[in-house]
């Protein structure tokens, strides 16, 4: 694989800055990044879901 491109969909109510900081720990963190990012360049965002209601 050469490269990923990713969306992550989040509904939740926390402030953009929890958001950012949600996406770096998954970057850091997660176990797919840390598994398939030595070889494959990944893209992505983190964005808050629009429009969903409970």
């Amino acid at each position: 694989m050469e490269s990923i491109d990713y969306k992550i969909i989040v509904d939740t109510d926390e402030s953009d800055r929890r958001l950012e900081l949600l996406h770096e720990n998954v970057r850091k963190y997660g176990t797919v990044f840390n598994t398939v990012s030595p070889g494959t360049q990944l893209d992505g965002v983190l964005r808050r879901a629009e429009g969903v209601t409970d």
